[in-house]
C-alpha cells in the first residue's frame, strides 16, 4: 500500500505542476518540439512497425498505453538502446512496471536522446560578408540531449474497461541553452472476448510546453494514437501469433512523414506481425508509414531479449536493441 501511496503523490504532483505550467505559458507553437517522445519503445513494439498501443509488453504500458499496467502481474524492467541515421543519433530507455494493489498498476520510464559532436560555425571576421578571404571557421563543438521522466499508473475496472494516464517531466539542453518541460497523456483500454484487445492515447493532451532559457516557450500539440489486436494461438505449430495495427494522428502537417493528409490531421498507419514458437523465439515484421521493420526475440525463463530493425531510404538503418526481466 505504501509503494501505491509514493507511485499516486508522484503523479498527482507532475499532473498539478504540468496545468499550472500550461495555464501561465506564452502560446507558442514548436513543431518537432516533442519529436523525441514518439520514437517508441522495446524492440518488439518497434520490430512490429511500431503497433502496440492495443497490446503493449509490461514494460513497454507506461509508454505505450498506461491503461495496460492494470492488466500486468509481475514486475518488470527493460533497458533499450537505439542507434539511428548511422550512429549519429543514439536514444536510450529505460523502464521499470509493477501491479499494485486495488486494481491499479504503476511504472516509470525514462527516455535519452543526444547528439554529439555538432559544429558551431562563424565567419572569420563576422563584420564583413562571405567571400574568398572571409571563409567560415569552427567556433566550437557542441551536442543536443533531450530527457523525459514519465510516472505511469492504470486502473482496471469491473468491466473489462481500463484506464490510465502519464504524468511527464522534460528537459532539453542545446548550444549552451536549457530547457524544461511539463506534460501529461491519458489513455485507455478494453478487452473483446479471448483474442482482441483495443486501446487509445492521447498524448500531451494539455498541451506540454518547453519553458527555454532564451525566453521563448514551445507549446507541444495533442497527438492521439488508436489501435486494436488479435492474437491467437496455433496448437498444431506450438505457436501463437498477434496482429496489430494502429493510427497515430497529429494536429498538424507532418510533410512527407505523414501518409493521409486531412486538413488539421494528419495520420501515419503502423502494422505490426509476432509470430512466438514455443513462447521462446518471436519472430516480427511489420510497416511503420512507408518503411519496412524486422526483427526477433527470445524469451529464456525469466529473461527477454529482443533486436529490431528499421531501413531509412534516406538515413540508413536503424537498429534497437533491448533486453528485459519478469519477476
Amino acid at each position: 500500500m505504501r509503494t501505491t501511496r509514493y507511485f499516486r503523490f508522484a503523479f498527482v504532483a507532475i499532473l498539478l505542476l504540468a496545468l499550472t505550467t500550461v495555464a501561465s505559458a506564452q502560446w507558442v507553437i514548436g513543431r518537432y518540439a516533442g519529436e523525441f517522445l514518439a520514437l517508441g519503445a522495446g524492440a518488439r513494439a518497434l520490430a512490429m512497425g511500431n503497433a502496440a498501443v492495443a497490446a503493449p509488453t509490461a514494460s513497454t504500458a507506461g509508454y505505450y498505453n498506461p491503461s495496460a499496467l492494470a492488466t500486468i502481474g509481475t514486475r518488470s524492467v527493460e533497458f533499450m538502446h537505439s542507434a539511428q541515421f548511422d550512429n549519429l543519433y543514439t536514444y536510450d530507455y529505460l523502464s521499470f512496471a509493477r501491479p499494485m494493489a486495488g486494481g491499479y498498476g504503476g511504472g516509470i520510464t525514462v527516455l535519452y536522446t543526444r547528439v554529439s559532436d555538432i559544429p558551431r560555425t562563424v565567419l572569420a571576421d563576422p563584420s564583413r560578408p562571405l567571400d574568398d578571404n572571409n571563409r567560415v571557421l569552427v567556433a566550437n563543438m557542441f551536442g543536443d540531449h533531450e530527457l523525459a521522466f514519465m510516472a505511469s499508473a492504470g486502473r482496471r475496472f469491473a468491466s473489462a474497461w481500463r484506464v490510465g494516464g502519464n504524468a511527464k517531466l522534460l528537459y532539453k539542453t542545446v548550444a549552451g541553452q536549457s530547457a524544461y518541460g511539463l506534460g501529461f497523456d491519458v489513455a485507455a483500454g478494453r478487452t473483446f472476448g479471448k483474442h482482441v484487445e483495443a486501446g487509445a492515447i492521447v498524448r500531451d493532451v494539455t498541451t506540454s510546453v518547453l519553458a527555454w532559457s532564451t525566453g521563448r516557450t514551445e507549446s507541444i500539440l495533442p497527438s492521439f494514437v488508436v489501435g486494436g489486436a488479435w492474437t491467437t494461438s496455433m496448437p498444431s505449430l506450438s505457436a501463437r501469433v498477434t496482429v496489430a495495427a494502429d493510427a497515430e494522428s497529429h494536429f498538424e502537417s507532418r510533410g512527407s512523414a505523414e501518409q493521409v493528409d486531412a486538413g488539421l490531421l494528419s495520420l501515419v498507419p503502423h502494422i505490426g506481425l509476432e509470430y512466438l514458437i514455443a513462447n521462446v523465439v518471436a519472430l516480427r515484421g511489420g510497416v511503420s508509414g512507408q518503411e519496412l521493420t524486422a526483427g526477433a526475440g527470445l524469451r529464456l525463463a525469466w529473461l527477454n531479449v529482443g533486436a529490431a530493425f528499421q531501413k531509412n531510404a534516406d538515413l540508413g538503418l536503424m537498429q534497437r536493441v533491448s533486453i528485459g526481466a519478469l519477476w
